[in-house]
């Protein structure tokens, strides 16, 4: 990541170990505080602004989170939906018209594709648009 490159502030919404160290990873050069229960992540969003909030159905309330999400009045987050339940991703989907669904699955299908889309980013920040 260069000097000029801000960095996002990122809530990881995720309760699966092996998940919540791809995400580490995914985006380790930002500012990212790992939740792994809804009331947490609730408790989060409403409080604290975010660039980019990481979310995942399969935690128990995803959707309620989506919903804490939709009630916020000034969010500017992109929300990513990196959960790997088409039937929740959906749902959440519904709730949230503008959050991009990119499960972990597609994030890992290649140490190429995860460092590109690692580095991508690091470099675009919010303005990445999520199609690999």
């Amino acid at each position: 990541m260069n000097i000029e490159t801000r960095l996002l502030r990122i809530p990881i919404v995720e309760d699966t170990a092996d998940r919540q160290e791809i995400l580490r990873s995914l985006y380790r050069a930002h500012a990212w505080v790992m939740v792994d229960s809804s009331h947490r992540a609730i408790s989060l969003i409403r409080a604290y602004s975010f660039d980019l909030i990481s979310l995942d159905y399969n935690i128990q309330g995803g959707d309620a989170v989506a919903r804490a999400i939709l009630e916020t009045p000034d969010l500017t987050a992109r929300i990513i939906i990196h959960s790997m339940n088409p039937k929740g991703s959906a749902l959440i989907s519904s709730i949230l018209p503008d959050a991009i669904a990119f499960p972990v699955n597609k994030m890992i299908a290649s140490n190429a594709r995860f460092k590109q889309l690692r580095e991508r980013i690091d470099r675009e920040g919010i303005a990445f648009d999520w199609q690999l």
